[in-house]
């Protein structure tokens, strides 16, 4: 039995919060992040933000983050930015980051420099060798400046309350108006009710000085408190100091934290200011286009004060007399108007001023206006006239006719249209025609506003005349109560009159545009809904713009923010957004802490959120009152705050990491990034809000109570007004209503009393109750409230009293699983006979009720095959108007489980090798079935997982976490057993056989299940994610760990890459890497296709990325093993294609054993006293070139060290290879021929030196699709045999020439060279200058014809010039001329055989032509062969696809992409050391290449952070199309791509230099 895990103390101190922010390729913020909240921040207590960007993507080159939060802890300023570059964090990740220390809104863009792009970037542009080549020119060329867009982030405010901190979700708000209030010297009693009814908010509507109307929106002096709350006489500062001694005391002794009113969008009509500030509105001087509008609302003024001159009665009782009133205003107020002459030209004052320049003849048409005259006719004739003689000017409506023409352009056009000999009478007729045809859209527009102002004329008065709830029902029609309210006041100025445009709002208008501005036509069209008591405030867009005005309103902010916790802005979505930024702004200054609520009437949630984001609202109004049943309450109740009960941990979301401090000299700290989630904006819930009807109004008095209860329960803030818990009769009216609140005795007895108090303390505990479950049953509704970590929860049902609501309607006893119920309280609301409400005693009084105190709901135990559950059953009389509360928690249930969770998982992996990590880990179904006998995990509705260790799972949560998608077949699954948790630990304890250091991470899991088992069904998914995701995060830093190569601890990428490492080697029963099974572990070239068995281990696979695989990542005791035992099995001079563990291994690659020789060459130079592996002794698994079976005492009888191995491969070439392959026949290849099975190879010394191979019957490179279709009549016809020299073989042979010239001249290396078959001696060195000397003029295919004669070139075969040939000497010898990806690996391995100007020519033909989204094209798409679409169950008659013959013919194999990258970095670093030497600066163009490499791989780092495999394809179809037939992880694919990004590190270095 292994040891219990200690469980070390959970600190008390939360940790250090990194949020991080992953922007787009492009700098952009992800649209589902477009709102980012960050928590408040107060005290010591502090977190930071951190963006970041992949370098490669668009926006990574100079990239650098502007913010106007103040970095430099400077005051804060809105249009003050402040730069931080994104630093170099590692081979893929940008990152910029800072602490965050301020609440309030801030901005954000990220600027960078984009690569001019032009077209023939990505097209084979080069076809002559004076072309320039845009590969090199591109990072010469000069960058374009970029920004993206502004966007925002919030961080809340720190409210603190008693010396305590005071969460947004524990505010309890009320609202009341301070005029009922009484004077504020005897508030203190008012004060106390609020606080014992368990407010700690009050929300006053405004205080200052009241205008005419007596409204407190309406303000007359915004700088002066109302007189009516002080005693006579008292003086505007001793109004201000009582006002913050009052609100002190409110705070300190009542707990009351304070908000009020700002209204900055309107004045009361009468404010004694706008007769010396006239401009401060929207009048007919500055506001010119309102006049036509304003003369209509005159006339509509004289209409009503003159009604019986025209036959009218003054009382409109019925809708037929709206319609006769109507009728008038058209015939007596439209009409007589004439509104259409400010729409159109005056006609005959037109065709006088266009006579006049007739007769001056001193204008005349342009050439070119002439020419776009005569090119169009018709309609667009018109529309080109009407341009050319009326212009673009904006109309509006200020004057009558002005609409204009210009007279001369109008004179010049007319002598071309009537002619040379055309007169000016003629030209006149023609103009007055031209001029009707010109006014008609204008007719047209008036016709369509006339038609819009009838409609909302009639619309107004039927509302205002005939609704019970308007203030004119009535009211005879008359001076006082005019047919509409007046859009304008009148105000006397020093300088006359001035008509003001009065305030009001715009049904389904835009609120962020100006209704009173030149575009708009509001007032003319009467869509303004106006209030008539305040004007309409015109401040511009910034204070320069009206500078009296702004200043005053910055001082009316400023005092108000000195005494006030927050703000409530009035007509937010009204006022001018960029006035409310300064405001508040300015406020902030004074008060840092500022809460700011507003209503938002938009329609619109994308608009919310621009309000939000710039303003910084803190908490938006959402009124439970606006629903209309008990449905609509709990969808309300749901939508405003919380996360579902169970929700997947925010745990699971973070991981450590480090901050680096800048304020502090750089230095780091540790703590968990986590990414931001996206949000809604917070809310405050109203159970009724101050402007709004009571619930006896809108459904019963009943009703306050269980309203009351569910707005309670969510989570978010809540809000109340006075008069709701006393339960008023009707909405107050707050201009006509005088009455004042009564203070009782004791406010708990009164209406709502003590439930509502209750419920109000109970609402600001479970601030932290972050998980909700809100619940509609017919009448009821249940919200329940969760404590995440210590499970604890309030459970609320509510019998709903909307209208029509019955006594005992069916209701579904809850039953809470696994959890204990304690009853908390029960009331039920009653209406009591009598109705004292509308007593006139000065006092404000609810309606009379009964609050009953019922009993304790019936609480059973009982036990059912999903376990325990409690089931609660309503108490007896819980009719309409009922609450009850109960507390739960779970039964049997660790409170520190969360912690208990994410602790020892580091300990129980410390001493897990890479083996066990593997199968911890990893293991595809077939692995798994090979090694301990079971198979991957099927999980219903979502099919077997792709691997059966943690990764399996983990490829789903990290998708199914972020978006806390409990409705997953996963999660869904976890729910109804614990079949999971099961598996999860057997397999581990199965694999202890194996690797005994599982038995510890099999006791972690042990003790965690067995906990985990004990929660009640429901919450298994989250503790499942949350123990997976904990070990998930273990063994990958203890695969980390273990992999000490530079390039694995770069980046996400480089670590993803590396895992692969630790993915694709382990350990499998059938097959290995020797004969006898062992716990030696193997690579598989790729999942799940080449997993075990003969299959797993193939040869030129494992040393294609062996390099990056395993030693790139330190994995260097592997790669010796991989090397070893392959060399093992060496036979004719070969390497084995399939090793199949060394029993019966296949030799009929031609190119595994040149990839060995690199690997092996690689290794003894990356490893630590890599030369050693040379003198390593190899027990030969043949003694000879005779098939020996494998355990026969023949087999490993011999012995050779690894330098004489690698001279037996060069000799053995040297001499030429022939033979037959042992067991030649259908049990060895059913597809192949017979002459396939002859394998020859040899060195063509005498001209080339080239190795060469092969024949048109078999295929001894990687493109090894053999055919093996009948009816297509290409089985045993090898798709691309590619006989000859191969050029990717002759770059391997080159390496090991030039390789071992070296170690010879270093006596490393005992060989100087071979014998040739004449038995002539030729030493390494003369070989591989005769390869050198013969590569370019066998392979390179000159630019221009003319060069022809100057390389082995048969013109008639070429397809596209400026590359290197495919291969030399090919039976076909057109195939010689294919363009393939082949090119970039014998440039990284050989790039002395290229001419650098050649190589850079043909790497951009390849980037153009064969470069895809992820791989490389294996085949020039012009080719007749080309076929993009890999498909083996392909059963056609076509020989070019059938069964997949295309396998290399099109598909693209992402393994070469690796190889171009290293060849791009190789010569492209020629290319600016060469520039470099004529005097330009190498750094910029180096740091371009770095971006251009890295930009190649961006959509490989999407690829494989959504793999369900965590890996890379093996290939892709036409673009980056997925592959069905492709292995979903293959080994050279990420192997190539790391050893990619190893060579790249020493670029990045210079790339650091050349920022610092």
């Amino acid at each position: 039995m292994a040891s219990r895990f200690l469980t070390p103390t959970q600190p008390d101190a939360p940790p250090f919060m990194v949020w991080n922010l992953d922007l787009n390729e492009d700098g952009t913020t992800p649209h589902e992040k477009s709102f980012i909240r960050l928590p408040s921040v107060g005290g010591a207590q502090s977190c930071s933000i951190r963006f970041r960007l992949l370098i490669g993507s668009t926006a990574s080159i100079d990239a650098t983050l502007h913010t106007n939060y103040p970095l430099d802890g400077s005051a804060y300023g809105r249009t003050k930015f402040h730069q931080k570059k994104f630093n170099f964090n590692n081979q893929t990740d940008l990152i910029c980051e800072f602490r965050i220390k301020r609440p309030g809104p801030y901005q954000y863009y990220v600027s960078y420099k984009s690569i001019d792009a032009q077209a023939d970037d990505r097209s084979d542009s080069i076809a002559k060798t004076s072309d320039v080549n845009p590969m090199v020119e591109r990072i010469y060329r000069g960058f374009a400046d970029k920004r993206t867009p502004t966007a925002y982030f919030l961080v809340d405010p720190q409210l603190t309350l008693g010396g305590q901190p005071l969460a947004l979700d524990g505010v309890v708000l009320q609202s009341v108006s301070p005029k009922w209030l009484g004077k504020m010297s005897s508030w203190r009693r008012q004060l106390a009710v609020s606080s014992k009814m368990g407010y700690n908010m009050l929300h006053f509507i405004p205080m200052q000085q009241r205008g005419g109307s007596d409204s407190p929106y309406a303000l007359y002096n915004q700088l002066e408190l109302s007189d009516d709350l002080f005693e006579p006489g008292t003086k505007a500062e001793e109004k201000d100091q009582k006002l913050r001694e009052t609100l002190l005391e409110m705070t300190h002794k009542h707990k009351l934290l304070g908000v009020t009113d700002m209204v900055w969008n309107h004045t009361a009509y009468n404010s004694d200011w706008l007769c010396d500030h006239p401009e401060a509105g929207f009048n007919l001087e500055n506001s010119p286009h309102l006049r036509s509008a304003y003369e209509l609302d005159a006339a509509l003024v004289r209409f009503s004060q003159d009604l019986p001159n025209y036959g009218f009665d003054r009382m409109v009782s019925s809708v037929e007399d709206v319609d006769r009133l109507l009728e008038g205003v058209d015939q007596f107020v439209i009409q007589p108007l004439r509104l259409w002459e400010f729409y159109v030209i005056d006609v005959d004052a037109a065709i006088d001023a266009v006579g006049s320049a007739w007769d001056a003849a001193e204008a005349e048409m342009l050439d070119a206006d002439r020419q776009g005259l005569d090119a169009v006719d018709g309609d667009e004739r018109n529309e080109w006239l009407r341009a050319y003689i009326v212009g673009d000017r904006q109309h509006v409506l200020s004057t009558r006719f002005g609409r204009t023409i210009d007279a001369g352009r109008t004179a010049a056009v007319l002598r071309v249209l009537v002619g040379a000999d055309g007169d000016k009478q003629a030209a006149m007729e023609r103009l007055r025609a031209l001029l009707d045809l010109l006014n008609l859209p204008s007719y047209r527009e008036y016709d369509a506003d006339v038609k819009a102002i009838r409609r909302n004329l009639h619309e107004r008065v039927k509302y205002e005349r005939l609704d019970g709830g308007s203030w004119k029902h009535g009211k005879p029609v008359g001076d006082e109560y005019k047919i509409v309210d007046p859009l304008f006041t009148t105000v006397e100025t020093p300088d006359g009159q001035r008509h003001l445009a009065n305030n009001g709002w715009i049904w389904g208008g835009n609120p962020l545009d100006n209704f009173a501005g030149p575009q708009s036509k509001a007032y003319l069209r009467r869509e303004v809904i106006v209030w008539g008591d305040c004007v309409k405030l015109n401040y511009g867009a910034t204070p320069a713009d009206n500078p009296w005005l702004w200043e005053h309103m910055r001082q009316y902010t400023l005092r108000m923010a000195r005494v006030f916790h927050g703000f409530r802005i009035d007509n937010c979505h009204s006022t001018p957004i960029e006035l409310a930024e300064y405001l508040l702004d300015e406020a902030r200054m004074v008060n840092p802490d500022l809460y700011v609520v507003a209503e938002l009437f938009t329609g619109s949630e994308d608009t919310d959120r621009v309000f939000v984001q710039r303003l910084g609202i803190n908490s938006l109004i959402r009124e439970a009152m606006q629903a209309w049943d008990p449905h609509e309450m709990s969808r309300l109740a749901h939508r405003h705050g919380g996360r579902p009960i169970g929700s997947l941990a925010v745990d699971c979301l973070g991981e450590p990491g480090v901050f680096t401090d800048d304020e502090h000299g750089g230095a780091r700290i540790s703590g968990t990034v986590a990414p931001l989630s996206a949000s809604l904006p917070h809310a405050i819930f109203f159970d009724c809000t101050h402007d709004n009807e009571m619930p006896a109004q809108k459904r019963t008095m009943q009703d306050a109570l269980p309203n009351a209860a569910i707005v309670a329960m969510t989570a978010c803030a809540s809000g109340s007004t006075r008069g709701y818990d006393e339960l008023y009769p009707r909405h107050l009216n707050v201009v006509h209503e005088h009455r004042r609140y009564a203070v009782p005795d004791d406010p708990l007895t009164v209406g709502l009393g003590e439930a509502k108090a209750r419920l109000n303390a109970l609402h600001s505990e479970i601030a932290q109750y972050q998980e909700v479950h809100v619940h509609h049953e017919s009448e009821y509704v249940t919200v329940h409230r969760v404590h995440p970590v210590t499970r604890e929860g309030v459970l609320m049902v509510a019998h709903c009293a909307f209208r029509g609501a019955t006594e005992s309607p069916w209701f579904d006893s809850p039953r809470l699983y696994g959890t204990a119920v304690t009853p908390e309280f029960a009331f039920r609301l009653h209406a009591a006979d009598g109705d004292g409400s509308d007593k006139d005693d000065g006092v404000l009084h609810g309606l009379p009720s009964r609050l009953e105190r019922l009993g304790s709901p019936d609480t059973q135990r009982h036990t059912d095959d999903r376990g325990m559950f409690t089931e609660l059953r309503l108490p007896a009389g819980f009719g309409p108007g009922s609450v009850l509360v109960v507390r739960t928690r779970l039964v049997d249930f660790k409170p520190n489980l969360d912690w208990k969770i994410r602790t020892s998982a580091d300990d129980a992996v410390s001493k897990l090798p890479l083996g066990a990590l593997n199968a911890a880990l990893y293991r595809c179904n077939a692995e798994e079935r090979d090694t301990i006998g079971n198979g991957a995990y099927d999980v219903p509705g979502l099919g077997a997982l792709a691997y059966c260790g943690l990764q399996g799972w983990y490829t789903h949560l990290q998708h199914i976490i972020p978006s806390n998608d409990l409705g997953h077949p996963l999660c869904a699954h976890l729910r109804q057993g614990t079949w999971a948790l099961d598996y999860i630990a057997q397999r581990l304890h199965s694999y202890s056989e194996l690797f005994p250091e599982l038995l510890a991470l099999a006791a972690w899991f042990d003790e965690r299940w067995a906990l985990v088992k004990r929660v009640p069904n429901f919450m298994a998914p989250r503790y499942f994610a949350l123990t997976v995701h904990t070990a998930y995060q273990a063994l990958v830093r203890r695969a980390l760990a273990l992999m000490p190569g530079t390039v694995v601890g770069g980046s996400r990428f480089t670590r993803q890459l590396a895992l692969t490492s630790v993915q694709l080697v382990g350990h499998v029963g059938s097959t290995g890497l020797r004969p006898t099974s062992d716990t030696v572990c193997s690579m598989s070239a790729g999942l799940v296709h080449f997993s075990t068995h003969h299959m797993r281990c193939w040869g030129r696979d494992v040393f294609i990325a062996l390099e990056g695989l395993l030693l790139a990542t330190g994995r260097y005791a592997d790669a010796r093993e991989h090397i070893l035992a392959f060399g093992s099995t060496l036979k004719h001079g070969l390497i084995p294609n399939l090793l199949d563990g060394g029993r019966f291994p296949r030799y009929n690659a031609r190119d595994a054993t040149w990839f060995w020789l690199q690997a092996v060459q690689s290794y003894c130079t990356m490893a630590p006293d890599g030369l050693a592996l040379l003198d390593a002794s190899v027990a030969r698994r043949f003694p000879n070139d005779e098939f020996v079976q494998w355990d026969s005492d023949a087999a490993f009888s011999t012995s050779s060290s690894v330098a004489e191995l690698v001279q037996e491969i060069m000799q053995r070439h040297a001499s030429g290879i022939s033979f037959r392959e042992w067991n030649a026949g259908p049990a060895l290849d059913e597809h192949m021929r017979d002459r396939g099975f002859d394998v020859n190879i040899s060195v063509d010394f005498e001209s080339t030196g080239f190795v060469r191979g092969g024949s048109p019957w078999n295929c001894g490179t990687w493109m090894d699709k053999m055919g093996s279709s009948d009816k297509a009549g290409i089985r045993g016809v090898p798709a691309t045999p590619r006989d000859g020299a191969d050029i990717e073989i002759v770059g391997l042979q080159k390496s090991a020439l030039r390789w071992l010239t070296h170690l010879n001249e270093l006596g490393v290396f005992a060989n100087a060279g071979v014998l040739k078959p004449d038995g002539q001696p030729i030493s390494y060195s003369d070989w591989d200058q005769l390869v050198q000397r013969n590569f370019e003029p066998y392979f390179w295919v000159p630019l221009d014809s003319a060069d022809d004669t100057n390389y082995y070139v048969n013109p008639k075969m070429v397809n596209r010039r400026g590359i290197y040939r495919d291969t030399s000497g090919a039976s076909a010898e057109w195939a010689d001329y294919q363009l393939r990806p082949n090119i970039s690996i014998a440039m990284t391995v050989a790039p002395e055989l290229f001419d650098p100007d050649h190589a850079l020519c043909c790497l951009h033909k390849i980037g153009a032509v064969l470069a895809g989204p992820l791989g490389m094209r294996t085949l020039d798409p012009s080719d007749m062969r080309y076929r993009s679409n890999y498909d083996n169950s392909n059963d056609s008659e076509d020989a070019l696809v059938a069964h997949g013959i295309n396998y290399h013919q099109g598909p693209e194999w992402l393994w070469v992409a690796g190889y171009y990258l290293r060849a791009q970095l190789r010569f492209m670093r020629i290319a600016v050391g060469r520039r470099a030497g004529k005097g330009q600066d190498p750094l910029v163009p180096l740091r371009t290449v770095y971006h251009e490499l890295h930009a190649h791989m961006v959509s490989l780092k999407h690829c494989i952070s959504n793999s369900q495999f965590a890996g890379l394809p093996e290939l892709t179809n036409l673009n980056g199309a997925h592959c069905s037939d492709s292995c979903e992880t293959q080994a050279w694919s990420s192997g190539c791509l790391l050893m990619a990004l190893h060579e790249m590190r020493q670029l990045e270095d210079n790339v650091h230099e050349s920022v610092a």
